[in-house]
């Protein structure tokens, strides 16, 4: 299933692109894939296409503590 994530970020494009690569051991091992992202012209929106094989999975990955706070840390606004 593909789809579209639109999310509110407070420090900036670089910073959420570290997050990606942090991110991609999880997002490997919960078959979770992104396609693209880009942002507005001030930083503060993030637009990315995603695709995964298995909804539970991917929610199971993104609701875990430590990846709430990663994602915290970089300025996502959960």
């Amino acid at each position: 299933m593909k789809f579209l994530s639109t999310f509110k970020i407070s420090k900036g494009f670089d910073r959420w692109l570290q997050l990606v690569d942090d991110l991609q051991p999880y997002m490997d091992e919960y078959g979770y894939k992104m396609f693209f992202a880009l942002t507005n012209d001030d930083e503060t929106v993030i637009f990315d296409l995603n695709e995964n094989e298995d909804q539970k999975k991917a929610m199971k990955m993104f609701n875990s503590s430590e990846l709430i706070n990663m994602r915290k840390e970089t300025g996502i606004d959960l």
